[in-house]
Parts: C-alpha cells; sequence; structure tokens
C-alpha cells in the first residue's frame, strides 16, 4: 500500500491584485464618466421642453457629480441651484422654478410641465445598457 504524497503551492497574488486594483481604477473612471454623460444626455431631452418666457429658468441648468470609485458615485442635478439668477421680472429663478416644474394645468408657449422629471424617468430606462458600454470601453473588457 502505497503512502500518500505531500505537496505544497505557493501563489503570488502581488501581480493578480496589482491587476484587480487597475481594472478598479479603471471601473472608477467609467463609472463617473457614465455619470457625467448621463446629465449631458438629461441636459439634452430636458432644455427643448423648458417653458421659455424671459428665458431665464432654462439658462440655470446644472448639474454636480460627486463621489468616488470607493464610495460611489452620484449626481444633483437641476434648475435654480448655484446657477439661480433673477429673471427680468426681478424674480430668482428658485423662487418659481418648482411652481412651473409641477404645474400641470399652466398652457406654456414654449415648453410643459416636468421639465426635468420626465427626461429623468425616460433616460432611466436606457441607463443600465449606456452604463455598462461605458464600462466596457473604459476597462476594453
Amino acid at each position: 500500500m502505497a503512502k500518500a504524497g505531500r505537496f505544497g503551492l505557493r501563489l503570488n497574488y502581488s501581480e493578480v491584485e496589482r491587476n484587480l486594483n487597475v481594472v478598479i481604477s479603471k471601473v472608477g473612471r467609467g463609472t463617473r464618466k457614465a455619470t457625467v454623460q448621463a446629465c449631458e444626455d438629461i441636459k439634452r431631452l430636458s432644455l427643448p421642453q423648458v417653458p421659455v418666457e424671459t428665458g431665464s429658468l432654462v439658462s440655470t441648468f446644472y448639474y454636480d457629480v460627486r463621489g468616488s470609485s470607493k464610495t460611489g458615485f452620484y449626481a444633483e442635478l437641476g434648475y435654480g441651484g448655484p446657477k439661480d439668477r433673477m429673471n427680468p421680472k426681478g424674480k430668482l429663478v428658485s423662487e418659481y422654478m418648482v411652481a412651473v416644474h409641477e404645474d400641470l394645468s399652466a398652457k406654456h408657449k414654449v415648453g410643459k410641465a416636468k421639465f426635468l422629471e420626465d427626461p429623468v424617468r425616460e433616460y432611466a430606462a436606457r441607463f443600465g445598457p449606456r452604463f455598462a458600454h461605458v464600462i466596457k470601453q473604459e476597462t476594453g473588457m
């Protein structure tokens, strides 16, 4: 009867770890890039829907992408906010933006209510595939 042999296997994970860190970094860059692209796409969809009386509201679109690859990225976007300004009638955009956005009964010569919400909802259905495409481009995988 033969005795069972012993064998050892020594693996060096430093190269694997280095490669994983490169991929993680690329995924982080891709995630930020995809988030910025989403904001730009929503802006493109939203601007034509903004009611225009004085032009002030439409000029205040903004977005701010925050976070990191470790904490995740998120975006704040809207009208007014840090780009808030006075219209020619002496009112700040932030004073009337929500009312204009929410009033479904208002009739506008240009634009409509829900000028930001509708584009966000429309874009949400496309975000997954677009996100995956950007990550694939960034990582080459």
